[in-house]
């Protein structure tokens, strides 16, 4: 759900610290999809107004998800009425977090682990906004320090006995995570070699997934060992499709089950067909959970043979873990244009 453009009018990625602006210019309300947080040292230092932010995302994703602004203007309780208002000035923040450490922050402090969670940092000189799209989680219920929240009545409440129960009850498959880790990069004068690691975890506590299986594609490289007699039936496609049927039995929380492979490009073919772009798509999921996808793009024109171990600096794009449905409802794929693809109709 684009929420930032339900209430902004356009996608998180682009808005500006004026749009906030202008958004307080009249009288806003909280509601059970947007909270509001500003900035204060009433509330306590910086860490102690975090801990706030990530109690209602936390109730974002045990409801319907939203957006959470954090440096929106403070409250105001008008006489005679039950909700407070926010308007005019803004109650930022001065001190500047990577959106990566928020995201790290928040998922250590929220269980299960948290997905489906975006932010965009906005900057007027020295005053920072955060703005913080949650969609609802299809692992919940979370919990933040020991309490499982919810937005009820357009609050962050505790949440009731009953809606646990319910949110428990709603769980039906447990949290597959997918990743590629390149290793080393190296060259024998004709050919270069790429070392990666597959890594699939398990997030979801007390929620064992059986029969794991994974497809990974690269269509610019081919998979080494496609070429011995003993691998060959887990190879596509020429060996550019690794095909892992029966890869773990049971993935058991926490500890990743990993999968080493060598892939070999041919640097001339790599520059003039694909301009030295490398594409990883891996696709994986298990008995009782949904098929996730994982991309990456990597540009070889940046090699730097000083630098062989771990290349992760190739990277030029990353996209992990998507649910296949959800992707397919981005492209705007819809049953009739996957049966004509596959069958040609």
């Amino acid at each position: 759900m684009d929420y930032s453009t339900t209430y902004f009018n356009k996608p998180l990625g682009g808005l500006t610290y004026q749009d906030i602006v202008d958004y307080f210019v009249d009288a806003k309300e909280e509601s059970i999809k947007i909270e509001f947080k500003a900035f204060s040292a009433r509330y306590g230092n910086f860490t102690e107004n975090l801990n706030g932010v990530i109690r209602g995302i936390c109730a974002f994703l045990n409801s319907e998800g939203g957006i959470l602004i954090w440096g929106a203007p403070e409250g105001v309780q008008p006489q005679g009425q039950p909700n407070k208002v926010f308007q005019g000035t803004l109650s930022p923040l001065t001190e500047l977090k990577e959106k990566d450490w928020l995201i790290n922050k928040i998922s250590d402090l929220i269980t299960p682990l948290p997905v489906g969670i975006d932010v965009v940092i906005l900057q007027n000189a020295t005053s920072i906004v955060y703005i913080f799209e949650i969609q609802p989680s299809n692992y919940s219920p979370h919990q933040f320090k020991n309490t499982y929240w919810a937005r009820l009545d357009g609050q962050t409440r505790p949440a009731p006995h009953y809606l646990i129960e319910a949110l428990f009850k709603r769980i039906r498959y447990p949290n597959i995570e997918g990743f590629i880790k390149p290793e080393e990069i190296a060259h024998n004068g004709v050919n270069y070699f790429l070392d990666i690691t597959i890594f699939i975890f398990n997030f979801t506590p007390l929620q064992n997934e059986e029969n794991i299986s994974f497809r990974l594609m690269c269509q610019q490289g081919i998979f080494s060992r496609s070429q011995d007699p003993n691998f060959t039936h887990m190879y596509l496609y020429d060996g550019h499709q690794l095909i892992f049927k029966d890869f773990i039995d049971v993935l058991h929380f926490g500890a990743p089950n990993m999968h080493r492979e060598r892939l070999v490009f041919n640097p001339h073919e790599l520059s003039s067909k694909y301009g030295n772009k490398v594409k990883f798509l891996l696709s994986f999921g298990g008995k009782h959970s949904p098929l996730k996808t994982s991309s990456y793009s990597l540009d070889f024109g940046k090699i730097d043979w000083n630098k062989a171990i771990e290349p992760n600096y190739l990277f030029t794009k990353i996209e992990e873990n998507v649910l296949s449905a959800d992707k397919q409802k981005e492209l705007g794929a819809t049953r009739e244009d996957l049966l004509r693809n596959i069958l040609k109709r």
